[in-house]
């Protein structure tokens, strides 16, 4: 039992995640002036690092301002719901060789649902706004997720069917740079897709505040404001964690195993994400449309069917 409570108020539970979330708001702050020829946070703490505390203190301790037409317990619930969904797929992510919370078989079916799981709480959390930004910045979090959710699936398939285990942690001891190499184009995929769930450019199109104010979050503030943008921080680490485990060896290093090896994964992962952030810009929904129906899709098959050559060629196992 008391093991238990350690791994869900400390990690790789809430503690950790909120120290992690913490840490990537800096790391997008430091990173990205540099590239957009700004100064970036530096005056309170070593490099600015207590500015990002300061920020986010400031937000939980504001006022959270409920819309008069707004459906007042889905309103204010819905921030606090999406955040403890985003912080489930932790339970099955093998941080290192000991700490993993749920040991499952379909590990990587539940990882995916998880994740799966968020743009329909965003909606929600718009549709209780009783905004018509918000709603329509809600509509746009669901025609992305639907599109971008099925190569989404098809790249987390392909570590699964090339070890023949749906389970994380086998996933991760089997792993290999021969397997890397058969599953980069998958990894690329992932990438891609993500990109489209977490919202980011080019893909940032359901919080386009040109067009639609800042659309699911228009009508938040404060402490809910807080939880939603706790749910997006979460979520950044999550991702770069099941993207290092499925595709990159997970905590699997040189000359040793450990969660050190895990997390400079990750930050590979985030640094590609805040360059494509930094230097491209945002598309059109009906550009991310055809981008992902009649593309993206497609190549997800495409690379279904690689691994299924490859596993047959390179790993001496037939389909």
């Amino acid at each position: 039992m008391g093991h238990l409570l350690y791994e869900i108020l400390l990690f790789p539970g809430i503690g950790y995640l909120l120290l992690v979330s913490v840490g990537l708001y800096w790391v997008f702050r430091k990173i990205l002036a540099p590239m957009h020829k700004r100064v970036g946070p530096h005056f309170n703490g070593p490099a600015g690092s207590f500015q990002t505390i300061f920020d986010l203190s400031k937000l939980w301790t504001k006022e959270s301002i409920t819309p008069k037409d707004a459906n007042i317990y889905l309103f204010s619930l819905m921030p606090l719901i999406t955040l403890i969904i985003a912080l489930l797929p932790t339970a099955v992510i093998p941080w290192t060789p000991t700490e993993i919370v749920v040991r499952s078989s379909y590990g990587v079916i539940i990882f995916v649902i998880l994740i799966g799981l968020e743009p329909i709480l965003l909606f929600l959390t718009a549709f209780s706004s009783s905004n018509k930004y918000a709603l329509l910045g809600g509509v746009r979090v669901l025609v992305q997720m639907i599109s971008m959710e099925t190569a989404f699936f098809l790249a987390c398939l392909s570590p699964a069917i090339l070890f023949g285990t749906m389970n994380l942690q086998g996933i991760v001891q089997d792993s290999s740079w021969l397997s890397f190499a058969i599953l980069f184009p998958g990894f690329i995929i992932f990438l891609t897709a993500f990109l489209g769930l977490l919202e980011q450019p080019p893909f940032d199109i359901p919080e386009a505040e040109q067009e639609i104010v800042y659309g699911v979050y228009t009508e938040y503030s404060g402490t809910n404001y807080f939880l939603l943008q706790l749910t997006k921080f979460a979520e950044f680490s999550i991702l770069f964690a099941g993207g290092a485990t499925l595709f990159m060896g997970g905590y699997r290093g040189i000359f040793f195993n450990g969660y050190i090896f895990l997390f400079l994964k990750m930050v590979l992962i985030l640094f590609f994400m805040i360059v494509l952030r930094a230097g491209i810009v945002r598309i059109t929904m009906q550009q991310m449309l055809a981008f992902c129906w009649r593309y993206l899709i497609v190549i997800s098959l495409l690379n279904l069917a690689w691994i299924f050559v490859a596993k047959t060629l390179f790993m001496g196992s037939g389909i």
